[in-house]
């Protein structure tokens, strides 16, 4: 069990590309019990994430910014279902370095979720940031979560 996204060890990391990328998970969350989370993040000491929360019963999509260095909740969406797509994309160009995080319940239709992160370059993990996907247990152990596929990019929607 780990108290939070930084402590957990099982999480998988892709480096980002520049000047823009995006990465896209799928996602079955069936099997998460209750305190765990998993999804999709950027990694770095001032990290994003967009995943799913398993509370008793319920669900929940949340992001999660650790912009200013201390972690807050952006936004908490309810889920009904069991699989959800995440996609987190990262603007490098002329010094932007902006990471917008989305969830998707189709995987062909993006909703933003929260804010986008300024990222910011410090050195307790590593030089840059680095795509991440999680999952660990706040309660107990036994859940898991299923990732269908990771996929990296280097283009970015256009708005």
């Amino acid at each position: 069990m780990d108290s939070s996204f930084l402590l957990a060890r099982n999480t998988l990391t892709q480096r980002t590309i520049g000047p823009v990328c995006s990465g896209t998970t799928a996602l079955d969350i069936s099997q998460l019990k209750d305190g765990d989370f998993a999804g999709l993040a950027l990694l770095q000491k001032r990290y994003g994430l967009v995943g799913v929360e398993r509370t008793k019963d319920a669900k929940a999509i949340v992001m999660i910014s650790a912009e200013s260095e201390k972690p807050v909740e952006m936004q908490r969406i309810p889920l009904t279902q069991n699989k959800v797509y995440f996609k987190t994309e990262c603007d490098f160009t002329d010094r932007k370095d902006v990471a917008t995080f989305f969830y998707s319940l189709d995987g062909k239709s993006w909703k933003k979720i929260g804010a986008p992160l300024k990222m910011a370059y410090t050195l307790p993990h590593f030089m840059g940031y680095r795509f991440g996907l999680f999952n660990y247990a706040t309660k107990n152990t036994g859940g898991y979560a299923d990732f269908d596929y990771f996929r990296i990019t280097e283009q970015i929607s256009k708005e």
